[in-house]
């Protein structure tokens, strides 16, 4: 299925109003390298890298689903986490990913499900905003194509 170019933008559009950084690229070998690149400037030990099931262009969120604690770790940990996600993966609205995870549900695996979307924000009962405190400071992703 062919993704609109007008939903991508609007993806990375929302992305970026979420204080997320989205660099895109032509192919899986150009995000390789990024990835790389990344990881030599901050630190492997600083950077946690995973690859994203859906984004959700009306908020900008990436849909990391994995049945493994370390790929849910890499997303919470690091201070910065990176995500790779393929164009094609990139839905309009929140409602266009329901048949994606009843399929998930299906199989009887355990899995888990975040729906990340930027860094992580939190505020105190005062409202006094702090960000990096339950997630990553920053967020990247690698829009592939």
């Amino acid at each position: 299925m062919k993704v609109e170019e007008e939903t991508i933008a609007r993806f990375i559009e929302r992305a970026e109003a979420v204080a997320a950084k989205v660099t895109r690229v032509a192919d899986e070998a150009a995000a390789e390298r990024l990835v790389a690149e990344i990881l030599a400037a901050e630190g492997a030990e600083h950077v946690g890298v995973a690859r994203v099931a859906k984004g959700i262009a009306d908020t900008g969120t990436c849909v990391v689903e994995t049945d493994d604690e370390e790929t849910r770790l890499k997303t919470m940990i690091p201070e910065t986490t990176v995500f790779i996600l393929n164009a094609a993966d990139v839905v309009p609205h929140l409602a266009d990913i329901a048949s994606f995870l009843r399929s998930r549900q299906a199989d009887g695996r355990v899995s888990y499900t975040s729906f990340i979307t930027g860094p992580s924000r939190t505020a105190d009962i005062e409202r006094v905003s702090a960000i990096g405190v339950h997630g990553p400071l920053a967020v990247q992703i690698i829009l592939i194509g």
